[in-house]
């Protein structure tokens, strides 16, 4: 299964308790570091575990691309 390309999940879903998703969640995109959330990303195991945070921090990363 793949992701969407602009990220959602929903309410209950195990990706909103991942620590990934709590770092970046609670700060406004301005504040977002693109180089530390690739380093996040290189950082992830390649399984089926990281594929949902994996997904939502490539959504940071294009919300990012699309405002600079």
């Amino acid at each position: 299964m793949g992701y969407e390309i602009n990220w959602t999940a929903p309410p209950g879903d195990p990706v909103l308790q991942h620590p990934l998703y709590q770092k970046w969640s609670n700060r406004p995109i301005i504040q977002l570091d693109a180089s530390a959330i690739k380093t996040d990303i290189k950082a992830a195991l390649p399984d089926r575990e990281s594929a949902a945070v994996v997904s939502y921090l490539c959504y940071l990363l294009r919300v990012l691309a699309l405002v600079s």
